[in-house]
């Protein structure tokens, strides 16, 4: 069957969405902060100046609103596993800059009450099909998520942080010593679980985190 568009179904040359799709998704270009990756008007942004990250970039195909929202919810609970080649090339196209430096890809990882509900870690689906695209070294069991926490989005930025402290570990028989990470999950929003995983992964040795997602939020959008 023909390639259709996974917005709205029509009939399209390649995979992907078609034109008034396109147009209808917020594209994030520059300017942008060059830590976080929050489409802004200066270098840094507010909350890159005043927290402290643990990551050392940040990159994000789309804002996390309208048609962009419709497909992450879609690929996150609605089982729509499909899209995952699509979001891996959009994901492949933003991690350029400085894909040559990484020795580890890695998802975010998730609970297995979560998984087990889910019947996937949407993380992982992203990073088998960037591998394909990449070439990089698929390690999935560098980060494990051992406690089950409370549902981030309707957390504020400080109870964000409070919710995953203690909640990931990193996998000791794989050494991240002096290595690149980056990390792959599908939204980031205040950048609590990314940082929560890089400072891990810092404490272990880790020389450079990135973290890359299909989504982000727009954090003057998100309570503080």
């Amino acid at each position: 069957m023909p390639p259709r568009c996974i917005c709205c179904k029509e009939y399209v040359e390649r995979g992907g969405v078609c034109d008034g799709c396109w147009k209808g998704i917020k594209w994030i270009s520059e300017p942008k902060c060059e830590i976080c990756g929050q489409p802004i008007e200066n270098e840094s942004c507010k909350y890159c100046i005043t927290d402290k990250n643990f990551f050392d970039k940040a990159v994000s195909v789309m804002v996390y609103e309208g048609l962009a929202r419709h497909l992450i919810l879609k690929f996150k609970d609605g089982e729509a596993t499909l899209y995952a080649p699509i979001f891996a090339q959009w994901l492949n196209r933003i991690i350029q800059d400085f894909v040559d430096e990484v020795d580890f890809l890695v998802p975010v990882p998730t609970s297995l009450k979560r998984r087990f509900k889910r019947k996937y870690n949407q993380a992982e689906l992203l990073c088998i099909e960037l591998q394909k695209l990449s070439g990089l070294n698929y390690a999935p069991e560098i980060l494990r998520k051992f406690k089950e926490t409370s549902m981030q989005k309707s957390l504020n930025r400080e109870r964000r942080r409070t919710n995953l402290r203690k909640s990931f570990s990193v996998n000791e028989k794989i050494s991240v010593k002096n290595k690149v990470v980056l990390l792959i999950d599908d939204v980031i929003t205040t950048g609590a679980t990314a940082n929560a995983c890089s400072e891990l992964l810092k404490k272990a040795g880790a020389s450079k985190v990135y973290v890359a997602t299909v989504a982000r939020v727009i954090l003057k959008n998100v309570k503080s």
